[in-house]
C-alpha cells in the first residue's frame, strides 16, 4: 500500500536523482523533444505525413509527449539505477513506492511541457474547453504509459555503459546487440502503448463526429473522459503487470544487477 508521506518522499528522492549532474534524464527528454519539433516543422510534406499518424496542432504536443517517453528513460527502469533496484527486488513493499514515484517525476518532466506547448498552438484555433480536455489527455498520458512501458525493463534490463567500455567489449557481440535492440526498442515500443490507449478515445470520437463537421465541445469531453478513463486503467494495469513480473523474475533480476559483468 502506497503512503503518501512515503511516496513524498520517493518522489523527492526520484526528483534529486534525476535533476542532479550529470543530468542524463532530462538530456535526453530534451534532445528527443528537439528532434520531434525540427521534424514536425521541417520535414517536407510527404516525410512528416509518414513519419506522423496524427496531425493538428492539437495533436502536436500529444506526439511530442510520446517522443520524450519513447527512450531509455522510460523503459530501462531496473538498469538506470542499479542501487534502488536491488533494494526493490528485495523489499516488495518499496516497489510500489518506487515505481509510482518514479511515474509522477518523469511524467511531470513530460507532461507539463507537452500540456504549455499544447496550450500555445491550440490558443485562438480551438475553444478553450477543448484546449482544457486536450491539456488533461497530455498531462495524463504518460502516467498510462509510463507502468507498461516499465515492463520491458524488468524483463530485459541492461546496465548503462559509455561507449568506450561498448568498444573496449566489442568482441561481446551478442552482449552488444541485446544492448543496441534494448536502445532502439523503445521508440517502437512507447509509441505503440500510447497508441493503444487512445485507441478507445478515438473510435469514440469517431462514432460521435457528423460526417464533415467538427466535434462538438460535449462530443470532445466525451472522448476526453474516455480517454482519461483508459488511461487510468492502463496505470493500473501496468503497475499490477509489473509487480508480478517483479516476483516471477526476482531471482534473475538480483542476479543480474548485483553483476558488474553484464552489459
Amino acid at each position: 500500500m502506497v503512503t503518501l508521506a512515503e511516496l513524498r518522499r520517493c518522489v523527492a528522492r526520484e526528483y534529486g536523482r534525476i535533476l542532479a549532474p550529470p543530468w542524463e534524464t532530462p538530456a535526453i527528454l530534451l534532445t528527443n523533444a528537439t528532434v520531434m519539433v525540427l521534424a514536425w516543422f521541417l520535414l517536407p510534406a510527404r516525410a512528416h505525413a509518414f513519419l506522423f499518424s496524427l496531425n493538428g496542432p492539437l495533436a502536436f504536443p500529444i506526439i511530442l509527449a510520446s517522443w520524450m517517453l519513447a527512450d531509455t528513460p522510460a523503459t530501462n527502469v531496473m538498469g538506470a539505477n542499479t542501487s534502488t533496484a536491488l533494494s526493490v527486488v528485495e523489499d516488495r513493499s518499496a516497489y510500489w513506492h518506487w515505481l509510482v514515484a518514479r511515474c509522477v517525476v518523469l511524467g511531470s518532466l513530460v507532461g507539463v511541457p507537452s500540456a504549455v506547448a499544447l496550450i500555445i498552438v491550440g490558443a485562438g484555433g480551438y475553444t478553450w474547453l477543448e484546449i482544457s480536455w486536450a491539456a488533461v489527455i497530455v498531462l495524463v498520458l504518460p502516467v498510462g504509459i509510463l507502468p507498461i512501458a516499465a515492463w520491458l525493463g524488468i524483463l530485459f534490463p541492461y546496465h548503462p555503459r559509455s561507449l568506450r567500455w561498448r568498444w573496449q567489449h566489442r568482441r561481446a557481440w551478442r552482449m552488444n546487440l541485446r544492448w543496441a535492440a534494448l536502445v532502439l526498442a523503445p521508440f517502437a515500443y512507447v509509441p505503440v502503448i500510447g497508441g493503444l490507449i487512445l485507441f478507445p478515445a478515438v473510435v469514440v470520437a469517431k462514432t460521435l463526429q457528423v460526417s464533415g463537421q467538427w466535434l462538438t465541445d460535449v462530443q470532445f469531453a466525451v472522448a476526453a473522459t474516455v480517454a482519461c478513463a483508459t488511461m487510468g486503467i492502463a496505470a493500473a494495469l501496468g503497475i499490477a503487470g509489473a509487480r508480478v513480473l517483479l516476483r516471477v523474475r526476482h531471482d534473475r533480476l538480483a542476479a543480474y544487477l548485483s553483476s558488474s559483468a553484464f552489459g
